[in-house]
Order: C-alpha cells, then structure tokens, then sequence
C-alpha cells in the first residue's frame, strides 16, 4: 500500500509538471493520467515501486499490452510513449538512473492515411441553405473548419475577440498553449460578420449578453458555448442530410483542409503552420494523400496505367 501510494505520488508530481510547465491542455493530461495510472496497477500487483523498475519489467508490460485484446496499435505505442516521457522526466530530475522504457518498442502498425472529403461534396456543404440561427450558425462553422484547418477543440474554443477581420484571420489558441494565425477567405469573412450580427440578436433574445459563454464565437440553442457532443450531432445531421455513405467529422474537414493545399502546391512548411504542426513529420502524412491521387489519376487516365482496360486488350 506503501509503495502504490509513493507510485501515485510520483505520477501525480509528473502531471502537475505537463500542466504547469509544458502547459498541456486538461484533456491530454487526462490521457497521460490514465495511462501511468494503468502502469501503476501493474506494478501494485507486483509491489514494485516506480523508481524501482527495471527494463524486464518494462518489457513485460509492454508485452502485456501488446498481447491484450482491448488496445489497438495506437494506443499501445501512445501508452509506451507516455511511460517513456514519464522516465525521462525522472531521469532529468535524478530520481531515476536509466529510462526502462527507452528500449521498448511499440506494437507494429501502418499508419491510416487521412479520410478527406472531395471538392464536390465540399461545394455541396458549404452552399446548403440556412433559414434560421441555427443553420447559420452551421453553415459558419462549416466555412471556418475549413477556411481554417482548425482542430474542433480549437474552434469551439475560439472567442469573438480573436477574431481580426480587418486582417481577414482568426487567432487561435492551440495543443500546448501555442497561439498561432489562421486565416479567412472572402466568403467566410462576410458570412461571418453576418453571423456576428444575428448572433447578437440570438443572445439579447436569450438574456445571455454576459458571463464567460458570452464572448463565444459558436454558440449553442441556449445561448451557452457550443459543445464538441453538438458539433458531432451537428455532423451527423447534415451527412445525413448530404446523404454521405462515408464518415463525416469535423476532422475530415481538416483533413482536407490540409489536401486540398497540397493539390494546389501549397509548401508543406505553410501547411504545418496553419494546421499547428510542431513537427513536420505529422504533416507529412499529408503528402502521401496527394501521391496517392496522383497515382489514381495515372491508373485512370495514362493507357498503360488503366489496369483493368489493359488486361482486357490483353486477352483480346
């Protein structure tokens, strides 16, 4: 009990570190949470206290993990990361000798390339009609997923006064407490600066004209901050309503976003800016998406690359 005790107090001291140093936002600290508390169980059952593992244990857990059924890839190499983070920090600070985990290596996977929505079915949710706050409202935040390639955290948790529309671009405030400029087009602008009237009606209307929800860009029927559960509802609805056979998220819209740029040779360093990559290895996986086009392109329009048309010639 002792030593599960100790356990939680390094883990706790490590979670305060992220959220008061390296200013992580709740929900990831959350995530580091969980997984070290998980850790944390396995080695209760043990009695092993954390500056006390070893690289035997630490494969054994990766191992564990590995082998169990309810964790993908994924998050078998996100929890080994967290606990290689954990013990680096330990490292640092001289609590610990060795890092048991800098060895392990993670669950083997190939990494999905992102679900993007095409040009077409894009015009076609963009040009929907609105006939009340509501749809306006939606429309909106259609435009600024993606006239913005923000992330849906980001957007809800964007405030009138980010906005600069004079410089036609949106201030946002990202992963790790990094602010960065993202920008409107045209459209998006004067729609905005429609919504910004009506939404100022909408709250007069609601007795919502103070307190911190007030200063929210997106709003929700009650004149509260619109709530990421909404927003997937929201999606919902008009995939519904587009009649989409696919997935429809607000990070498909990202995605493409982010796709589209690259089709029209956009440099991949802008496009890490705007998305708020702090590496460009994550947006790399972008530019695979564009081969991958490009090669589509090639097998339906080079005559040697229509496969399907060419084996036909073949057999005649």
């Amino acid at each position: 009990m002792e030593t599960d005790q100790k356990n939680t107090d390094h883990i706790e001291a490590y979670v305060s570190y992220l959220l008061e140093v390296r200013h992580v936002s709740d929900l990831t600290a959350i995530s580091y949470r969980h997984d070290l508390a998980l850790f944390n169980s396995f080695l209760d059952e043990r009695g092993i206290g954390i500056l006390a593992v070893t690289p035997m244990d630490a494969r054994r857990y990766g191992a564990s993990m590995i082998r169990g059924k309810d964790y993908k890839p994924a998050t078998v190499n996100r929890m080994l990361s967290t606990l290689r983070g954990f013990y680096r920090h330990l490292v640092k600070n001289g609590q610990c000798q060795t890092n048991p985990f800098s060895r392990i290596e993670g669950s083997p996977r190939f990494r999905r390339l992102p679900e993007v929505i095409g040009r077409q079915e894009i015009e076609r949710l963009l040009s929907i009609p609105f006939h009340n706050f509501s749809g306006l409202r939606d429309t909106v935040m259609f435009h600024l997923f993606y006239s913005t390639g923000c992330r849906l955290s980001e957007l809800l948790a964007v405030n009138v006064g980010d906005l600069e529309l004079d410089d036609e671009r949106l201030l946002v405030h990202g992963k790790g407490n990094r602010q960065r400029y993202v920008f409107l087009n045209p459209g998006t602008k004067a729609l905005v600066i429609h919504y910004l009237d009506q939404r100022a009606v909408f709250l007069s209307e609601h007795g919502a004209t103070t307190g911190s929800d007030s200063h929210a860009l997106l709003l929700g029927s009650r004149g509260k901050r619109l709530s990421a559960s909404s927003v997937h509802s929201i999606f919902e609805k008009y995939r519904r309503l587009l009649g989409l056979r696919t997935r429809f998220t607000p990070h498909m819209l990202r995605h493409s976003f982010a796709t589209h740029l690259l089709d029209n040779d956009s440099g991949i360093r802008i496009v890490q800016e705007l998305l708020g990559h702090a590496s460009i290895s994550t947006t790399q996986i972008y530019t695979h998406v564009t081969r991958e086009r490009l090669r589509s392109v090639y097998e339906h329009s080079h005559p040697h690359g229509r496969k399907k048309k060419w084996k036909s010639e073949e057999r005649q």
